[in-house]
């Protein structure tokens, strides 16, 4: 291969077919083409610009270790930016655990933006979330703050608040509809990177 051709006109897949060859010219132009929108994607949810860094490594890393088994006619920008996303995921997964709560909004409304490269604000998806839930009724905030933030089984909040097993389990129904509505009304988390909703948890 000539390593000093010219690159910076060819596509995606010629410089793939390059790449899995070995071909490190044509890494290089793919990291030009796409590092600085994968460094920008993940600063806007990383924050951090050492965060950033390491990520944009990973993913090209992994693309070189992966070039042998890469495909021709599929999208390149794609697979770069699923690669980003499925690494800030795991990231903001393992943020989760420092505010258990959360965890009632992790997973089944997941949005893949990688394609459109829009923001995810962590600390606005948790303040919007804490707003949503204000607007319950007092008792029934009450009911659903100790169970999903004190992590309390329903028998212990009937036990605390003199309230039947029976009537603390519908009323935590009734409060996670409401908030799970609230969140898919609100058109300014439709751009986050997820939503976390935490499935099946059982606290009778």
């Amino acid at each position: 291969m000539n390593f000093n051709t010219d690159y910076t006109d060819y596509t995606d897949d010629r410089l793939v077919t390059f790449l899995k060859k070995g071909d490190k010219q044509a890494f290089k132009i793919l990291f030009e083409k796409y590092g600085a929108r994968l460094y920008s994607f993940a600063l806007k949810y990383l924050k951090e610009t050492e965060d950033a860094k390491d990520l944009l490594n990973e993913v090209f890393l992994k693309l070189w270790e992966n070039r042998q088994t890469l495909k021709t006619n599929t999208s390149l920008q794609s697979y770069l930016f699923t690669i980003a996303y499925n690494n800030i995921r795991q990231r903001f997964l393992r943020k989760i655990r420092e505010e258990k709560y959360v965890r009632i909004f992790a997973e089944e409304y997941l949005f893949d933006t990688s394609k459109n490269e829009e923001q995810l604000d962590y600390q606005l998806f948790v303040d919007k979330i804490n707003r949503i839930i204000d607007l319950l009724p007092s008792r029934r905030r009450e009911i659903f703050t100790l169970s999903y933030k004190e992590e309390l089984k329903n028998q212990q909040i009937a036990e605390r608040l003199g309230l039947s097993d029976h009537h603390v389990k519908k009323q935590l129904v009734i409060a996670r509809k409401f908030v799970l509505d609230k969140v898919k009304e609100d058109n300014g988390l439709a751009g986050l990177l997820f939503l976390y909703l935490f499935i099946g948890r059982d606290n009778d």
